[in-house]
């Protein structure tokens, strides 16, 4: 076995590459132990390990290769030629570009605690749900032949401009080994500068993962806006048309504001506030006809409830931070590597490597982070649990302000705290964290279920944890539990943007008319004491806190959650032409959620 960075040979069982230091990680599957950075076959231009019994041999050809490298070093450096790993290769021409993209170690690994909720349910326990839950979008044909697109919608901003985030990322694109069966479809964006000389800063650009480079196989999209819904939607339909797959997955790699001011700073427009909100993703998505196995975010703060439930009809699950992300998210090179191992490794272990590999990411940046898969077939069952509980206890959570505390992070646009009102300079370094109250507004529902004890409560606590199929987390954050919502607490700005959105993705007026409530709490609202809950995210919990029997599922409004979910009448649905949609499940079949 070789090092799929390197090339340098390895132990079988061995775990770190003793020559670059890459770790490698574990997967167990169906009895098979898969090294996922390992290849079985050597990393093209990479040599095997010899032995040699003549230490002055190397000694000497030491030297000589350092006085070498020096001599180039300097002719490179005086004829202003930068030295490169990565080569972008544009099929209309001969020639190959070499571009600046430095090597990030990886470190060691490190010990700081973390917390995992692994979804253990057995098809026993959900068959109390089968009846509100749909099939899934996607069947796997197994053996490792389906084919797979992954489509990463990458906006650039000042993540890449300042520090360089995007490029990295890249980098452990590149470092993935893939098969045939799986395509990397990447646009990029939103940027004034790539640290890639490469790619572009003056018009958008489509590249293909291949062989080790990125290969540009579109150049004439020109500056495009990329928190336009049009461009998304014209992505998406690209990459599905030239690259048809069994398997679609869409990632969204920049800053992210939450379930109100969405997705992506885009560098390039005069509007600082211009971003996707989830309205416009939702209506993206659906006009692509593309119906995918996952879509990820690797953005902070859209692991909202509000988030699915846009999504929830065209993806099988989402991936989705409830907290900040530190500037370097996901980590790329594994999750992809082990699907180009097997193209039919099933999405939750998949989405696995993808958490656990973000959360040694968090740690290497010294940073707090959460990240959980969510089973979307579960959305609809959870939006009425949740409505469900939040009615029947609307008195106690107007009574108190609920909102939580994060920190701050790089992929935290500076856009979306001018727009609540920035702190200076000198409550940025010495304040107490700050809460969700300057932004969004957001808070566990799982934290907030576990407040009080009710026949409601513990519904809502069921289904999380049906939809919840893993989520890890730092120390740090192990009072998230994959999901959050919003309660705007005394904020009628914010929530005539909520209501905006939200009208728009399709939210009843009920649900929207009791969110005003909080809006119109003020100052004098006591914040609840997480701190002193005893809640401890999924610790929290066991088995036995669940009776599956106790509570009669019959109480939930279905005709209502239906009419309100799909009402478009209110006119803003009327210039879209559903019936010529064509979906892979009926929806509008009355009888889908009995």
């Amino acid at each position: 076995m070789y090092c799929v960075r390197c090339g340098d040979i390895i132990d079988k069982n061995e775990l770190v590459c003793d020559k670059c230091g890459l770790r490698f990680t574990v997967v167990r599957a169906d009895g098979t132990t898969v090294y996922i950075n390992q290849s079985p076959t050597p990393v093209k231009g990479a040599k095997k390990k010899k032995q040699f019994r003549f230490g002055w041999i190397i000694a000497l050809v030491s030297v000589l290769s350092v006085v070498t490298a020096l001599v180039f070093g300097a002719i490179l450096l005086s004829s202003g030629i930068l030295m490169g790993i990565l080569i972008f290769s544009d099929d209309s021409a001969s020639n190959q570009v070499v571009v600046n993209n430095p090597v990030t170690n990886p470190g060691p690994v490190i010990s700081t605690p973390t917390v995992t909720y692994h979804n253990t349910d057995t098809e026993e326990q959900n068959v109390y749900f089968s009846n509100a839950i749909r099939d899934q979008f996607v069947t796997l044909k197994g053996d490792g032949t389906d084919t797979v697109t992954v489509m990463v919608y990458m906006n650039g901003s000042d993540l890449e401009s300042e520090y360089g985030y995007a490029t990295e990322d890249l980098r452990e694109m590149l470092n993935a080994t893939l098969s045939d069966n799986v395509n990397v479809v990447i646009q990029t964006g939103g940027t004034k500068k790539w640290k890639t000389d490469g790619i572009s800063n003056k018009h958008s650009q489509r590249f293909l993962v291949k062989d080790k480079h990125l290969e540009l196989i579109d150049d004439s999209l020109g500056q495009l806006d990329i928190t336009d819904e049009d461009t998304l939607c014209d992505f998406i339909v690209y990459a599905s048309n030239n690259y048809p797959a069994d398997r679609n997955i869409l990632i969204f790699w920049d800053h992210g504001g939450g379930v109100v001011y969405g997705y992506g700073v885009d560098e390039n427009l005069n509007d600082p506030y211009a971003a996707l909100t989830i309205d416009e993703i939702q209506r993206a998505v659906r006009d692509s006809g593309v119906k995918f196995e996952m879509i990820g975010f690797d953005s902070c703060l859209m692991g909202g409830l509000e988030t699915a439930c846009a999504l929830c009809d065209y993806s099988d699950y989402l991936i989705v931070s409830e907290d900040f992300e530190s500037g370097s998210g996901w980590e790329y090179q594994n999750w992809l590597s082990l699907l180009g191992y097997n193209s039919s490794t099933p999405m939750t272990d998949v989405a696995k490597v993808i958490v656990n590999d973000f959360i040694q990411e968090s740690l290497f940046a010294e940073s707090e982070g959460v990240l959980a898969l969510i089973d979307l077939r579960y959305t609809r069952l959870l939006y009425s649990a949740w409505t469900d509980f939040a009615y029947a206890n609307e008195d106690e959570l107007l009574s108190y302000d609920y909102t939580m505390s994060m920190q701050r992070s790089e992929r935290a646009p500076d856009s979306m705290f001018e727009k609540n009102g920035k702190k200076d300079i000198w409550d940025w370094l010495y304040s107490d964290p700050y809460t969700m109250e300057t932004y969004c507004y957001a808070v566990d529902i799982m934290a907030l279920a576990s407040t009080m004890n009710t026949d409601e409560s513990n519904a809502l606590a069921s289904v999380m944890k049906s939809a919840v199929l893993y989520c890890s987390s730092t120390a740090g954050d192990s009072y998230m539990t994959g999901l959050s919502v919003t309660l705007p607490y005394g904020d009628y700005d914010f929530y005539d943007e909520l209501k905006d959105v939200f009208t728009k993705c399709g939210f009843d007026n009920k649900y929207l008319s009791f969110l005003a409530k909080f809006a119109d709490t003020d100052d004098s609202i006591t914040n609840y004491d997480w701190s002193s809950s005893g809640f401890e995210g999924w610790d929290t919990y066991d088995d036995s806190y669940y009776d599956w029997n106790d509570y009669d599922w019959n109480d939930f409004d279905w005709d209502s959650y239906y009419d309100s979910y799909y009402d478009f009448d209110d006119g803003y649905y009327d210039s879209y032409d559903y019936n010529s949609y064509d979906r892979d499940y009926d929806y509008w079949d009355e009888d889908w959620l009995y």
